[in-house]
């Protein structure tokens, strides 16, 4: 089973492909390599509840994919030994971030430091600072493009709505 999603050659080729300059030059293979890593261990943190299915090879499997039992959000099934072009190129995305802004996927929070306003003074000296209510889960970055590119793999996330109206005309 794959440690990591994708390979070299193929990220290289993505990119290529899609005018990403930065992948070729930025980094050693070693460090390619390690940005493969991290971007797949990141699609599989923020994505997995969302995946249908259960890893092939159960608890042992390091990856979420190749699943069993896994379809597509058409209902189309994905063979068990698959792994989906879509989390390859998810993974790529995911690794040229990682490559150019190593963290850049999974920042450490710290809510006490941020900022909602501020005001200074210089005559007779005065600074107000007013912090943000914050919670860790608003320093989660969201990716639009890879969100985009796995939403044909995706369950509608848990603990979210939809709500239908039907009309008789």
């Amino acid at each position: 089973m794959a440690v990591i999603y994708g390979t070299l050659p193929g990220a290289l080729a993505y990119q290529q492909a899609r005018g990403n300059a930065a992948w070729a030059s930025t980094g050693d293979d070693e460090a390619k390599q390690a940005a493969l890593l991290r971007g797949s261990v990141w699609v599989d943190n923020t994505y997995r509840s969302r995946f249908s299915g259960r890893k092939t090879g159960g608890r042992s499997q390091e990856r979420e994919w190749p699943r069993t039992d896994a379809t597509d959000a058409a209902g189309d099934d994905i063979d068990a030994d698959e792994v989906p072009t879509e989390i390859e190129e998810a993974t790529y995305e995911a690794a040229l971030r990682e490559l150019t802004k190593p963290g850049s996927l999974a920042p450490d929070f710290n809510g006490s430091k941020l900022v909602k306003s501020e005001r200074k003074k210089i005559g007779q000296i005065e600074k107000e600072t007013e912090y943000v209510e914050a919670s860790a889960r608003a320093s989660i970055p969201v990716f639009a493009l890879i969100d985009g590119i796995l939403a044909s793999l995706l369950a509608p996330a848990k603990g979210n709505t939809s709500t239908s109206l039907l009309c008789r005309v």
